[in-house]
């Protein structure tokens, strides 16, 4: 009997969720630290960029290198399996393909 007390309440699967953040509600603790580090980062630009210029050239493009990964999304390969495809097929999804990369650039 007191092992039952002690374990958390769950609400039974197909019950509506009550209380707590709404879907899509941004954590406001998250929010506020996002804004807290992008104007300590704005006050302080130009001593980062100091700091940085007394690195050794290849410190300063590993330091470059991880800063961008917040600035940049990584690319990921895409994988297709177009082994079921015709050779028509195939053609014309190339043919699409190069053509959406020559409207990007």
């Amino acid at each position: 009997m007191e092992n039952q007390e002690l374990k958390p309440r769950r609400r039974a699967k197909g019950t509506p969720k009550t209380g707590g953040r709404k879907k899509g509600t941004p954590n406001r603790v998250t929010s506020d630290i996002r804004g807290w580090l992008a104007k300590l980062i704005k006050q302080n630009r130009r001593q980062i960029e100091a700091d940085l210029q007394e690195l050794e050239p290849k410190d300063r493009v590993m330091m470059l290198e991880r800063l961008m990964q917040y600035v940049i999304p990584k690319k990921q390969a895409i994988k297709a399996d177009i082994s079921d495809l015709s050779e028509d097929d195939v053609a014309d999804v190339a043919s699409r393909i190069l053509n959406e990369l020559r409207n990007n650039e």
